[in-house]
């Protein structure tokens, strides 16, 4: 065998899992691409983490050659669900020595349900070219559920009567493409949702059909500018059976895992029936029992698919939370305009259906058309959206079709985010996956409302517990023997409004942080990660502890902060 050299010049170009989640105990495999300059003699070490612990390791010797070279590895998987795990690889040459080393992660789940990273499709022209790699883009961002957008021919009748088709907003379609990213999604381990208003007509249906719609006081239609019209969901009302029966014919005709059901966000009142002696209806009171028999018509067309109904701007949050849909699902709007609403809007939502986890549709405006120097101010601004979201364990429906984002409710007009910012983006929802049970655990509990005593301290920074301009944003949650600090930095921010432009933040370095712990277990170990750093592995921290009364406090110096950074704090148990 001809001797290779032992210093040889490559390096790790990207690393992901071939599928956006696994089951139980499956198999996964990872996908590696690195490049050398010359053949050389590696060894691949991969190292399977859960939280800051090794529980699985493997070292493969592979031979490269000048170029790119592509590889799978596999990586066998515990058999425990809703676990997130860190995939740590590095490239050593044949005498050991570190060449490189990069980051990804994977989690194992029963149902998307257990963490619904919600993504959308919204291009179905026919012919189109990018259905599967679309869906693989997605699947590396480890969306494992995905809204299908205005795929349908009418928001009346779902299926199209054609092959090809124009739907209600005259965009030419294909029944072929939905059905080939249908099938693209499937395959990669992520759930397909067809959108469906479940009060929406098209004119041509709605004028035919006076007893169906609502109507406001005066006795006009409820519509969105003659676009589509506001129809009767309450019982006995015959748009009930027929829109039910679309839904139906849509999941098993596609076939769709589930629905995604819209509403408008209005009429709040007011609405009536027609006719001189009009009914009033009240849609607070309508909508549940329309969700679950929705869900119901569903699993009857094909069993296990599942429902996510929009309460638009809140609304009416009281009653559709509780009923049968899979996920709490938020549409954001103002008057919840600041970090501190999005933290409340979580928060709120999980009292009302503690076993469902919140996603937040907080679409991000600056994004659209951001170019030159407002491209930075509106890419800090998702930075620190998501992260607000996550950190209060909530998800973010926000990327989709070919790395775009969402910045407007009608989607297909999102924005596509440069190269660089993609793979921050891929870097960010690698780091919610890997440590997912200590920020998405339904058993995880927000410290509310702290007092100065109870909150972390930052010598030389402010520190809040309400997203406040020019402060360390500190939100502390706990569960059983843990307990975890998110930092958010929003020392360089001019306000609070989530979705305005901001400024790139400044990295802190070197922050003296301690933290109050009530009670008085001892203290484990201490580690923080960062999705601005390390590419998200986690660094044990030094750290003191003094008992103060009842009041255990825990010092220690933090790397860097730049815009996030979780703290995980291990007690005795």
């Amino acid at each position: 065998m001809t001797d290779l050299p032992s210093t040889p010049h490559a390096a790790i170009d990207a690393i992901w899992p071939d599928r956006a989640s696994y089951a139980p105990a499956a198999t996964a495999s990872i996908q590696v691409a690195l490049h050398s300059q010359s053949t050389a003699r590696y060894q691949l070490e991969t190292r399977l983490k859960l939280l800051d612990r090794d529980i699985g390791s493997d070292t493969v010797t592979i031979t490269v050659h000048g170029g790119m070279t592509e590889l799978r590895l596999p990586v066998h998987l515990p058999e425990q669900s809703f676990r997130g795990y860190g995939i740590d690889l590095s490239l050593l040459d044949a005498d050991g020595n570190m060449v490189d080393q990069a980051s990804t992660a994977l989690d194992v789940l029963d149902s998307w349900t257990q963490a619904p990273r919600y993504g959308f499709l919204s291009d179905f022209a026919p012919g189109d070219t990018g259905a599967v790699a679309h869906v693989q883009a997605l699947a590396r961002y480890h969306v494992n559920v995905v809204q299908f957008y205005d795929w349908m021919w009418r928001h009346y009748e779902l299926m199209p009567p054609t092959t090809e088709y124009r739907d209600g907003m005259g965009r030419l379609m294909s029944i072929g493409a939905v059905r080939a990213k249908v099938a693209a999604c499937q395959s990669l381990g992520m759930a397909a949702m067809g959108y469906a208003a479940v009060y929406g007509a098209e004119p041509e249906y709605a004028l035919k059909h006076p007893d169906e719609m609502l109507y406001d006081a005066t006795g006009k239609p409820y519509s969105i500018e003659n676009l589509f019209y506001v129809m009767n969901i309450h019982h006995g009302n015959p748009w009930r059976d027929v829109i039910l029966a679309a839904m139906a014919r849509a999941v098993r005709d596609v076939p769709f895992d589930g629905l995604h059901l819209d509403q408008y966000g209005f009429p709040k009142d007011n609405a009536f029936g027609p006719g001189p002696n009009p009914k009033a209806y009240d849609l607070a009171e309508d909508f549940p029992p329309f969700i679950d028999d929705a869900r119901d018509a569903v699993r009857r067309a094909r069993p296990g698919t599942r429902v996510i109904f929009n309460a638009v701007d809140n609304w009416p949050i009281e009653t559709v939370a509780p009923t049968k849909q899979d996920a709490t699902y938020i549409e954001v709007w103002p008057p919840y305009d600041y970090y501190n609403d999005l933290q409340e809007l979580i928060l709120g939502a999980r009292k009302l259906a503690p076993a469902k986890q919140v996603i937040l549709a907080a679409y991000l405006s600056p994004l659209l058309g951001a170019r030159g120097v407002a491209l930075p101010a509106a890419e800090a601004a998702a930075r620190l959206a998501s992260a607000a979201i996550w950190a209060n364990g909530g998800f973010h429906l926000l990327l989709g079709e070919d790395n775009g984002a969402l910045c407007d409710p009608y989607y297909p007009k999102y924005a596509k985010l440069e190269p660089d910012f993609a793979r921050t983006m891929r870097v960010y929802y690698d780091f919610v996956v890997r440590y997912e049970n200590v920020l998405s655990d339904l058993g995880l509990t927000t410290v509310a409302n702290p007092g100065p005593d109870e909150s972390p301290q930052i010598e030389g920074h402010a520190v809040t517990a309400f997203g406040a301009p020019g402060s360390i944003w500190g939100i502390q949650r706990s569960m059983g023997g843990m307990y975890t600090v998110s930092l958010i930095n929003l020392t360089s921010a001019e306000d609070g409004r989530w979705n305005a432009p901001k400024p790139p933040q400044p990295t802190l370095q070197g922050l003296k942080v301690e933290i109050p712990l009530p009670g008085a277990q001892p203290v484990r170990s201490i580690f923080c990660a960062s999705p601005d750093r390390e590419d998200g592995r986690p660094q044990s921290l030094v750290f003191a502890a003094q008992q103060r009364e009842e009041v255990q406090r825990v010092a220690f110096e933090l790397p860097s902060l730049q815009y996030w950074t979780l703290i995980v704090i291990q007690l005795e148990q």
